[in-house]
């Protein structure tokens, strides 16, 4: 994996437990903790860090092969990322030491990793004119 998206998969996959321990203390300030809470944000958060990892290994590989390739490429490897997520929370749903909530908010603390990086990151660029 070239250094700096593996630098960039790094820094997001240390940032989704920072997000999981403040949503977990936010659900504790209002009373909606539980034990399948907490395993559902663990386990949700597991299947973003891989989802996020196997999206940067795919698009490493489909940058290096010809358009017409690299499109059923990464739409192949999309309905993989896709059904992995789909498996994780059909187990949510069915098994009752998961709570699905959980697991849809660890499923979406990738997104918000980065999206708080990336804030954090333009308030604090120097801004060129």
């Amino acid at each position: 994996m070239d250094v700096k998206v593996a630098k960039e998969v790094k820094a997001v996959t240390m940032g989704i437990p920072i997000f999981d321990a403040v949503v977990i203390v936010l659900l504790m300030m209002i009373s909606k903790f539980s034990m399948p809470m907490l395993i559902g944000i663990i386990f949700g958060s597991v299947i973003a860090i891989l989802n996020f990892r196997l999206l940067a290994l795919s698009l490493e590989k489909a940058v290096d092969l010809p358009p017409g390739k690299a499109q059923a490429y990464t739409g192949v490897r999309y309905m993989i990322r896709l059904t992995i997520t789909a498996a994780a929370l059909i187990v949510s749903i069915k098994n009752p030491n998961l709570h699905i909530i959980g697991t849809a908010i660890g499923l979406i603390s990738t997104q918000v990793v980065i999206f708080v990086k990336t804030l954090i990151t333009s308030k604090f660029k120097r801004k060129e004119v």
